[in-house]
């Protein structure tokens, strides 16, 4: 036997210790080619690795598999991930039924434009009186979320965690609409921050995410978007905050904003002259 045919024998055995391999590197590369879709799901649902986790997510296209994700996977983004890949809404509302977490409750009813499923949720004794208020009022009072959000001390994701999530969305400013659409938690504000911080036309947009959950009616959204964007300090994201003076709904919280903020260009917006103390 040569040693070409040798290496094509091993070689399935390869990679299917790559994907369980220590080294994330290694993972990574090979779920970017692993067809099983079992073992992409197992992948999904308990790699340690941001990156290794939500790639195989986004390798799964059955709503059987995505739902198993959903329901599993030991890291909230690849939940969240898998939901927002579902195409069947009725599967999606059927998750509703056990998440208590609030950015899978907003993914879910973000994917359900339905009227007649949402109605049914509404009604079902099945579902949480948060999940059914929320349903019947379309996500119109964001005071439903606190309920939800109190249930646990929010973390600071990780660089890494983040980027990984901008990723599987295609990156750049398609995913920071992702994470954007989650901003009635203060782990998603979180986030935003991080992206923030990163500036270019990304901290933009994050910027902007923030700056309008400053006029949300749930006190705790208002002091976290505020305490992320008290951490600005590249001008330009400034900026960005200094243009949200235009909404005379925001007119207040931005001033307070600036004022955290301190620097020239902030004090200046505000009308002070001179160095902060």
């Amino acid at each position: 036997m040569s040693v070409l045919e040798k290496r094509k024998k091993t070689s399935p055995a390869e990679k299917k210790k790559g994907h369980t391999s220590s080294n994330p590197r290694v993972r990574l590369a090979a779920v970017e080619k692993l067809d099983d879709p079992d073992e992409l799901v197992e992948v999904a649902c308990t790699d340690e690795s941001p990156r290794v986790r939500l790639t195989a997510v986004s390798r799964l296209t059955a709503d059987a598999l995505l739902e198993r994700v959903a329901r599993q996977a030991e890291s909230l983004d690849a939940r969240l991930v898998a939901v927002e890949r579902l195409f069947s809404q009725r599967v999606v509302a059927d998750l509703l039924k056990e998440p208590d977490n609030v950015e899978l409750i907003s993914m879910c009813f973000s994917k359900i434009s339905d009227r007649r499923i949402i109605e049914s949720i509404a009604e079902d004794p099945a579902y949480s009186a948060t999940v059914r208020r929320m349903a019947v009022e379309y996500f119109a009072d964001e005071s439903y979320l606190s309920e939800v959000a109190q249930t646990a001390e929010p973390e600071r994701k990780s660089d890494e965690a983040v980027q990984a999530f901008v990723d599987v969305y295609g990156g750049g400013l398609r995913g920071v609409r992702a994470i954007g659409r989650f901003k009635r938690s203060e782990k998603a504000l979180k986030a935003l921050g991080t992206v923030a911080r990163q500036g270019g036309e990304t901290g933009g947009l994050a910027v902007e995410y923030l700056c309008s959950a400053l006029g949300s009616g749930n006190p705790k959204l208002v002091d976290c978007a505020s305490d992320e964007l008290a951490q600005l300090e590249d001008s330009d994201l400034v900026d960005c905050v200094i243009r949200a003076l235009d909404n005379p709904n925001l007119r207040e919280p931005i001033r307070e904003v600036l004022g955290r903020i301190g620097t020239p260009e902030a004090r200046a917006a505000l009308g002070i002259n001179g160095p902060a103390h």
